[in-house]
């Protein structure tokens, strides 16, 4: 009997027209560690670059090393992407409405999910800090789009906040031709 992913029970039947690589890494199982590189784009402001350190989110870099660590069970999913000098953790679970949240510390984001000729996108549409919700007015602009070639699978992430512009934003691949579940 095969589990639903989580991002299988947030997609349904839309899951089955991802990418196959995308797919293959949305329907894991268990703890694994993917290998694969990566290039990142810091905050430009001052301000920024603050708020970029309290959240945790990676320094620049190009064409570095990425590792990917995933312990997918069938409601939650833990993710840890290890950039230079800098470890991002968070939990990912199927919401109430056919969306995806993410939960980084106290921050809970709260995505939609849509799929195009293979890719997956998510759009931010909602943020709560400590169970309070964040004024939409104030609301970063975070989006991501996945999509497979081969054994690659090709992530691009953005986050925006206002005039404070871009917080962070990188792309890069995994290699899943190793993908073994770890003992």
């Amino acid at each position: 009997m095969t589990v639903a992913s989580v991002y299988r029970r947030v997609l349904g039947a839309r899951f089955d027209s991802l990418d196959p690589a995308v797919q293959r890494l949305h329907s894991l199982q268990g703890q694994h560690r993917l290998d694969g590189r990566c290039t990142i784009i810091g905050a430009q402001s001052r301000l920024g670059r603050v708020i970029a350190r309290l959240v945790g989110l990676p320094h620049a870099a190009e064409q570095t090393a990425f590792l990917f660590e995933i312990d997918a069970g069938s409601t939650v999913e833990t993710w840890t992407r290890h950039f230079p000098r800098r470890s991002m953790r968070s939990r990912l679970h199927a919401g109430d409405h056919d969306d995806l949240i993410e939960r980084l510390g106290i921050v809970r984001l709260q995505f939609s999910l849509a799929v195009a000729s293979g890719a997956l996108t998510m759009r931010l549409d909602a943020v709560r800090i400590a169970g309070m919700p964040w004024p939409r007015a104030w609301l970063p602009t975070v989006w991501a789009r996945e999509h497979g070639d081969g054994d690659h699978f090709h992530f691009d992430v953005s986050a925006r906040l206002g005039r404070l512009g871009l917080l962070v934003a990188y792309r890069g691949h995994l290699d899943l031709s190793g993908a073994a579940p770890l003992a």
